[in-house]
C-alpha cells in the first residue's frame, strides 16, 4: 500500500501541452492565499541556466527552486501564478522521485498544499487526488499512465475543463474533492 499524502494533488496528462500546467496554474491562482508549494516534473534532461539556484543535484536528480517569474518555462509560469515556491526537478530514473520528494517537502514544510506536475510520483505514493488531463486523442498520445491509480480524467479543449475545479478546497490541511452536484 502507497503512504497517503492528503495536502499533495498530482496532475499528469496524456502528452505534452494537453493542459497540465494550466491546471496547476488554475488551481495555483485560486489558492495563492494559501501558500501553495507547486513542483513541476520532468524526466528529460535539460540544460539549465547558470542562474539557477540547484538545491540537489547528482547524475540522475536535479531540484532546481525557481526564483525567475518573467521566465518563459512552466516552473516561472507556476510563480507567477502566486505559488509561495517553485520547485522544478529533472529525473533519469522514476525510483529517484520519491527522494525529491520528500527532499522538497523538508525544504518547504509538509503542513502546505502542494501540486505536483508528474505521472511517475504516482507509483510511490497516493495523492490527496491524482488529476489526469486529456484531449481529443492524437497520433503519439498515451492513454493513460499504467499502473497508476487515477482519481479524475480530466478534458481540456485548450480553454476549459470538463471539470468543476470550485469542487477542490484546501480544509484542515488537506486537499477535498466534493462530489458532483446530483450524484
Amino acid at each position: 500500500m502507497l503512504p497517503i499524502y492528503q495536502h499533495v494533488l498530482l496532475i499528469s496528462g496524456s502528452t505534452r501541452n494537453v493542459g497540465k500546467t494550466t491546471l496547476s496554474c488554475r488551481l495555483i491562482e485560486r489558492f495563492a492565499d494559501q501558500q501553495v508549494i507547486a513542483v513541476k516534473v520532468s524526466p528529460h534532461w535539460h540544460l539549465q541556466p547558470d542562474d539557477a539556484e540547484e538545491v540537489y543535484r547528482d547524475d540522475d536528480l536535479l531540484i532546481i527552486r525557481e526564483n525567475n517569474p518573467s521566465g518563459s518555462k512552466d516552473s516561472s509560469r507556476m510563480l507567477r501564478c502566486g505559488a509561495r515556491q517553485v520547485f522544478y526537478i529533472q529525473n533519469r530514473k522514476d525510483e529517484r522521485l520519491l527522494k525529491a520528494f520528500h527532499m522538497i517537502l523538508d525544504m518547504a514544510g509538509d503542513q502546505r498544499p502542494y501540486i505536483f506536475e508528474s505521472a511517475a510520483l504516482g507509483k510511490y505514493i497516493r495523492p490527496a487526488a491524482h488529476f489526469h488531463v486529456t484531449r481529443p486523442p492524437q497520433k503519439g498520445d498515451k492513454l493513460r499512465p499504467k499502473n497508476i491509480p487515477l482519481d479524475h480524467i480530466l478534458h481540456f479543449d485548450g480553454k476549459s475543463f470538463d471539470f468543476d475545479i470550485s469542487r477542490i478546497a484546501w480544509e484542515n490541511n488537506a486537499w477535498q474533492i466534493t462530489p458532483e452536484s446530483g450524484r
